[in-house]
C-alpha cells in the first residue's frame, strides 16, 4: 500500500474490514446452508438405495424365474409322448381277454383265415363284433369287407396285423347301417402278396339288422377249405401243363375256378372243376390238368376261388406258388 495517498489508505482499510464482515455472515446465511447440506449428504443417500437394491435382486429370482421354467417344460413334453404313442398303426389290436381264451387254436391244417366269431348266418346289430385268425399277407396286411344282399360294399378296413411267421388274432368292431329291418350280407376278410395278387380269402354269411336281439352262431368247421396233394410249395411244372389234385370242402355246387397267374397279374391260364359239396361238409376228391404256355421259367400262383351263389363275389380262395417251365 505503499503507492497510496496518505489520504485513501483508511478507506481501503474500511473496505477491507466490511467485506470480511460481509463474508462472515454469509456463511452462516440459511441459504447458504440449505444449498450445501444435499452435497454433505449425497455419499449417505447413495449407499442406502444401493443397499436396498441388492437385497431386492437377490430374492427376486427364485420365486419368479426359476419355478416358471419347469413349470412351462412339463406339460409341453408330455402330451408329445402320448400323442406319438396313439399313433401306432395298431389301434384295434388286442390280445385275447380272460374270457376269450376258449376261443379254438390254430393248429395244422387250419384255414389261412379264421373267422371265429360271428358263425354263419348269425344274427347281428351294429357294430359287429368280429374275431380272427389270420396269417398276414404282405407288410402284415389285411382287408376286411362287408357287403349287402345287393353286393354293394357297406365297409372296408384295411388292418396291421402282428409280425409273426403263423397266424395273428384280431379283433375289429364293425359298424354298419341297412335300410330295412335286416338283410343278408357277406363278410369277406383277405389277404395280398408283393405283387398284389390274393393269396388267401374266407367269408361268411350273416343276417344283418337294424335293431333287436343277436344270435351269434358258432364258427364251425376251421379247417383250410382246400387241400391240395399236388402241387406242394414250390412245384415245378414243365411240358406246358400242370397237373392239380386234392380235395375240397365247398360252399356251394357252382364250378371252382383254377388260375394261373403270374408276378405281374396277368392270367395265363383258366379252369373250371366241378366239386358237389358233401352234405356233413367233409372233403370231396378232385384232380384236373391246366394247361399253360410259356417261354421260360416263370413264377406263377396257382389259385384256386369259389364264388358266392347268394351275393355277387367272392366267397373263398386258396392260393399257391409253383415253378412254370416249357
Amino acid at each position: 500500500m505503499g503507492g497510496l495517498p496518505t489520504v485513501m489508505r483508511p478507506l481501503f482499510r474500511g473496505s477491507v474490514f466490511l467485506l470480511v464482515v460481509v463474508l462472515s455472515a454469509c456463511s452462516q446465511a440459511p441459504g447458504v446452508l440449505a444449498t450445501a447440506t444435499p452435497q454433505l449428504r449425497l455419499p449417505t443417500l447413495t449407499t442406502e438405495p444401493s443397499q436396498a437394491v441388492s437385497l431386492e435382486a437377490t430374492d427376486s429370482p427364485t420365486p419368479e424365474i426359476v419355478p416358471p421354467t419347469p413349470s412351462a417344460t412339463i406339460p409341453t413334453v408330455e402330451p408329445t409322448a402320448t400323442l406319438t404313442e396313439t399313433t401306432i398303426p395298431l389301434p384295434s389290436l388286442i390280445a385275447p381277454t380272460p374270457d376269450e381264451t376258449a376261443l379254438p387254436l390254430p393248429t395244422a391244417g387250419s384255414d389261412a383265415i379264421q373267422i371265429l366269431t360271428p358263425g354263419p348266418l348269425s344274427k347281428v346289430v351294429s357294430p359287429i363284433q368280429l374275431r380272427i385268425y389270420v396269417i398276414p399277407g404282405y407288410d402284415h396286411k389285411a382287408t376286411i369287407e362287408l357287403y349287402g344282399e345287393d353286393g354293394r360294399l357297406l365297409v372296408r378296413e384295411i388292418v396291421f396285423l402282428p409280425y409273426g411267421a403263423t397266424w395273428s388274432y384280431y379283433y375289429l368292431e364293425i359298424p354298419f347301417e341297412v335300410g330295412a329291418a335286416g338283410e343278408l350280407g357277406r363278410l369277406t376278410i383277405s389277404t395280398e402278396d408283393q405283387y398284389g395278387r390274393t393269396v388267401a380269402s374266407n367269408s361268411v354269411h350273416l343276417l344283418l339288422m337294424s335293431d333287436g336281439n343277436e344270435e351269434i352262431n358258432p364258427p364251425g368247421n376251421l379247417k383250410e377249405r382246400c387241400a391240395l396233394n399236388f402241387p406242394t410249395a414250390g412245384s415245378v411244372a414243365t411240358g406246358g401243363r400242370l397237373t392239380v389234385a386234392g380235395s375240397m370242402r365247398p360252399f356251394n355246387a357252382l364250378p371252382t375256378v383254377l388260375e394261373l397267374i403270374t408276378q405281374d397279374k396277368a392270367v395265363i391260364s383258366t379252369r373250371l372243376v366241378t366239386v358237389n359239396p358233401a352234405p356233413d361238409d367233409s372233403y370231396v376228391p378232385f384232380s384236373t390238368d391246366i394247361p399253360y404256355s410259356v417261354s421260360v421259367a416263370t413264377p406263377a400262383l396257382l389259385v384256386v376261388t369259389e364264388q358266392d351263389d347268394r351275393i355277387s363275389g367272392q366267397m373263398y380262395l386258396f392260393s399257391q406258388e409253383v415253378l412254370l417251365k416249357p
